[in-house]
This record gives C-alpha cells, structure tokens and sequence, in this order.
C-alpha cells in the first residue's frame, strides 16, 4: 500500500515526530510510506531522524508556482496560517491521481487540505486527531479574547471539528479526545482509540546515577505554561537546577522567557537551553534526575519518550497519556495548575532514597517498554484494510 503522512509543516513537535515514526514502521510492516508535508520552512526540525531512517519526504509547496506559495500566520494564533485554508482550494492539482493508496493526516488544520484530497482524488484517508479545534481553542486562547467573541469562535470551532469529523474515513485519537469529540459530533460512528509508541532504550542501558538537575522538554509557545514553570521552582524555594529544552514558536518567545527567568530571580538555576537534536535530547533524558511537565497534553509524547529513556516525570493528572501509567504513579500526579502540588512532588523526588528512586525510574520504564509503534502502526493498517 502506497500511504501518504500528511503533516502541515516539518517543526519539532508531537505530532510530526508521531508521524516520523509511522513512516518508519509502515516501512518495516511492508508499505511504500512517505512523509508529505504541505508547507516548506526554513528551518525544519528532525532532520537527523529523517536521514537515519531513510524516510522518503514530499514537500508539496515545493510543486507550487511562486504566486501559491503565499503565506503568512493569522493575527493571535501561534501556528494557524494562511495556508492552511488556502491550500485546500488546489493542493490535489499538485498530487498524482496514482500517487497514493491513502493518507494518515496529523494536524487539526491540515485535514482541511485532505479532504479537498479525498473530493478530487477519491483517495481516503484517515483523521489522527492530537487536539481538536474545539480542545486547542479552550485551552490555549481562552483567555486570549473577550468573553463574547470567545464564545463566537468556540461555535466556529465546534462547526470546524464536526467538517473535520464527518468528512473522515475513519477517525484515532487519544480516548479523552474521542470523548470530547463525541460530544461535539455524537452522530458519527467510526472512532478509534489508539495510543503513541516510543523506543525503549535497553534496561541495561539505564542510568539510575543521575546528574543533578530536572528538565522540561517540548516545543515551547504561548500554551506550554512556562511562567507557572517557574512559579514552581520559586514556591518552595527548590534548588535542583532546572534545564529548559526544545524549539520556540515564535522564535522570539525565548528571549521572552530568558527575561522572565531574570525578573523572577532565578537566573543560575533555571537554563534555556533551546532546541537540541534528538541525540542530544536522549542524552538529557538518560542524566536528569526528572522531567517536569507544566502543562494538560492531550497525549504528551514527551513523557512517555523520557520513561522509555529511564527518566520519569512530573505532569498533569488529566493528561491523556496519563491512563498508561499505574495507579501508584497517577495518584501522584498533581492536579492541572496545582502549584502546592508540583511543589510538593518535586520535594519529595529530590529526596528520594537510592532504592525508591530506581524504583520509580522502573516503573515508568515498565510503561515505555508497553508502548511499541509496531502496536501502533499495526493498528492504522488495520484499519485502512477495513475501509478498503
């Protein structure tokens, strides 16, 4: 099967990185994959895992002529853009009839320009929905507007996700998503649930003599709750060094947070390190003592992806990839915003006996080594062979 990953732009992120993986495991499970990505920018990210594992990636803005290729980011919201709407109007011209056998689209947004696909083409495709409109609308902007036009957008949105929904072959995400979305879409019927993967590291390869400092990992912009970060380390007076790692978006957010990690005094505990490659990134997970997560994910690949290096995590009880951990770390896991909690988890980590922390190093990793892609990619072909 001719299958095409449709992403809207290459930059480190969740759901580009979930879709990397796919391609790589589709290829291992027998199927011609490929990476389609509808916008070029300069400065793409996971180039390194790109190279490693020979994935093959269509860039389709590269086949526009130059009056096509016009794009620029709509006022207030970190990643919607022109494009996003634009490109549905044509992007099919610019795919072979014979090209693909189906798609897989990650990205709210770039389902807009799969279903144009599916109505020219007739090729179908399959909806992995990360976050929905409706949920990236409530919990990124909802203090971003005044309440009357926050209420107006909320009604666009849930019209967005139901065309999204409706016009899908079938639909995966996270369960708590497909409960929201259900909700908002009740009448449609072929909802999937599905999980991430990761790479587990070898047990042996486990570093339970760790460096002394935590880290926060993921790609940083206005919703990732990085003030609350370092209200965090400023209510107990914590003292293990804090090493903030990934890309900014927009760039200059990370001047933004640089400044504030000066006003609030922190300077010499709290780093910016920025964005590293995934090797670098992997040598973090495997020496920090923890990670610390401050803000709701739907999934959160950035969890499971430290447990699968031997690194456990601090993060929202709410977020999805929450229901893979037992219930002896998710009764810990502190509430959404709960200050005193993180607090008081971060407190009580630092001063882990040597037994209890290789304890809890293992039962994080206990859920990475659970969570395989080949799971997960099985899963979606199976699911493309039933809509054959």
């Amino acid at each position: 099967m001719k299958i095409g990953i449709l992403i809207d732009e290459l930059i480190p992120g969740g759901f580009q990185k979930v879709a990397i993986m796919e391609a790589k495991y589709f290829k291992k499970l027998g199927h011609e994959a490929s990476l389609v990505v509808l916008h070029r920018i300069k400065n793409e990210g996971y180039e390194d895992l790109i190279k490693e594992n020979n994935i093959r990636v269509i860039r389709l803005s590269d086949r526009l002529p130059f009056l096509l290729k016009i794009n620029f980011k709509f006022p207030f919201f970190a990643f919607f853009s022109f494009f996003h709407i634009f490109y549905p109007t044509f992007i099919w011209r610019y795919i072979e009839r014979d090209e693909f056998d189906f798609f897989i689209t990650h990205g709210t947004y770039t389902t807009f320009s799969s279903i144009a696909i599916k109505k020219k083409l007739k090729i179908p495709f399959i909806s992995f929905i990360h976050d929905s409109v409706t949920y990236i609308l409530e919990n990124k902007y909802r203090n971003k507007f005044p309440n009357g036009v926050f209420v107006a957008l909320l009604f666009v949105a849930k019209r967005l996700d139901c065309k999204i929904i409706n016009n899908s072959d079938a639909v995966i995400a996270f369960p708590d998503m497909i409960k929201e979305m259900k909700n908002i879409c009740p009448a449609y019927q072929n909802y999937h649930e599905i999980f991430n993967g990761c790479e587990a590291i070898k047990e042996t390869e486990i570093n339970f003599n760790k460096s002394n400092f935590a880290i926060a990992a993921t790609k940083w912009d206005q919703g990732k709750n990085f003030g609350f970060l370092l209200d965090i380390w400023n209510s107990s007076n914590i003292k293990i060094p804090l090493k903030v790692i990934g890309s900014f978006h927009p760039a200059t957010l990370k001047d933004e947070m640089e400044q504030l990690v000066n006003k609030k005094g922190l300077n010499g505990i709290v780093e910016i390190v920025g964005q590293v490659t995934e090797e670098e990134l992997s040598k973090y997970y495997r020496n920090a003592k923890f990670l610390v997560h401050p803000c709701r994910e739907a999934f959160g690949m950035t969890i499971l992806e430290a447990s699968a290096n031997g690194c456990p995590a601090i993060f929202t009880n709410n977020s999805g990839v929450a229901v893979l951990y037992p219930s002896a770390v998710r009764d810990r896991l502190p509430v959404e915003n709960d200050l005193k909690g993180y607090s008081k988890e971060i407190a009580c980590w630092t001063e882990l006996g040597e037994d209890d922390y290789c304890n809890l190093v293992k039962d994080y990793y206990a859920v990475a080594v659970r969570s395989s892609w080949v799971s997960h990619s099985e899963q979606i072909i199976g699911y493309m062979n039933n809509l054959k």
